[in-house]
């Protein structure tokens, strides 16, 4: 696969990416161009790939040659992401998409460190959930799919998810009144064809969202 250069020179880009790994590492997400989160992303597998090397301290060394500020960096790496990740053997990095940014209409993208406090698709996934329970309308096995891969390497997964889920009520739903669950309305109402049954997506049943008039 051919390399990103960013139109700089390689001392240059490699110092952008020494950069935007560096900050992922330490706040665990970032926002950037597209084709930098995907970069961001390659860089840091392969950086959380190391520490599951047997000899730590070469590692360190070979680490800290991609990162700055190796005094916070190093030991976070080493130590906690290390304990966070020590059951996965891949998959340590997400990259979601956002809206183009303002102005040059650049592809803008998150890149997280997944099963960490800060992820994105867990408070995603967790506000759908809400939303499904304040209808009483079932999660459907997708949405389920997506929760047991969020929460299968985490430490006390499933409590943390259903407090995250209770949290999301309060605060987009405002403690689950009914005017805030307009936007997607109970099956019967407001859809063009009526519909029964399920649909598959990726092998798994769901039930079509109603569409608005």
């Amino acid at each position: 696969m051919p390399v990103r250069h960013f139109s700089r020179t390689g001392s240059h880009r490699r110092a952008m990416m020494r950069n935007l790994v560096t900050s992922l590492i330490e706040h665990e997400s970032i926002i950037t161009t597209h084709a930098k989160a995907k970069e961001t992303q390659k860089l840091a597998d392969k950086l959380i790939s190391l520490t599951k090397k047997d000899n730590i301290t070469q590692a360190k060394v070979d680490a800290g040659e991609d990162l700055f500020k190796l005094k916070t960096t190093i030991p976070k790496l080493f130590q906690d992401l290390r304990t966070r990740f020590a059951k996965r053997e891949g998959g340590f990095t997400r990259v979601l998409r956002l809206e183009p940014r303002l102005g040059d209409r650049a592809e803008q993208s998150i890149v997280e460190l997944v099963d960490g406090p800060k992820e994105m698709k867990l408070w995603m996934t967790a506000r759908v959930v809400a939303r499904l329970q304040l209808q009483n309308l079932p999660v459907d096995d997708l949405t389920q799919h997506n929760v047991n891969k969020l929460i299968q390497f985490r430490a006390g997964g499933q409590e943390e998810f259903d407090a995250l889920v209770e949290r999301c009520k309060k605060e987009f739903y405002r403690d689950g009144k009914s005017e805030d669950l307009k936007n997607l309305p109970p099956p019967a109402e407001n859809m063009r064809k009526p519909y029964t049954g399920y649909k598959l997506v990726k092998g798994f049943k769901v039930m079509p969202r109603p569409t608005k008039e």
